[in-house]
């Protein structure tokens, strides 16, 4: 499994993964919006590419300067992470969040952060 940016050619993939994980209307014209440089979030989409099935999960992230449970001005945020039903316990998760932190460490992030429900979640083992 390869972890990598995401492409405008992977545009309607990401879009069907994104209504899996928020059956919303309009994910197209974010997704549109991301690739134009016109969305503040998410920053960055990464994407887990396994050889045969092609993107098999997708995580959103932005740096945040102000999250709950934070005590500084630049924390990597998840915001959303999904990876489709036949791929999960199989590490593609865990990539996606391992890529995900050296992202937060290549843009100065000081911590690492996401929600889950109704709460933040902070890696205290960030850094």
């Amino acid at each position: 499994m390869e972890i990598r940016r995401i492409r405008r050619e992977d545009a309607p993939v990401w879009a069907r993964q994104r209504t899996d994980l928020w059956p919303d209307d309009g994910h197209e014209r974010e997704i549109e919006a991301f690739f134009t440089r016109q969305l503040a979030e998410p920053e960055e989409v990464l994407v887990a590419v396994d050889a045969a099935e092609g993107i098999v999960g997708f995580v959103e992230l932005s740096v945040r300067c102000r999250v709950e449970g934070c005590s500084t001005d630049r924390v990597g945020y998840v915001e959303g992470l999904y990876v489709v039903p036949r791929w999960r316990e199989k590490g593609a998760a865990r990539a996606l969040l391992r890529a995900s932190v050296g992202w937060a460490c290549q843009r100065g992030c000081r911590e690492f952060a996401s929600d889950r429900s109704d709460r933040v979640i902070v890696d205290r083992r960030f850094r």
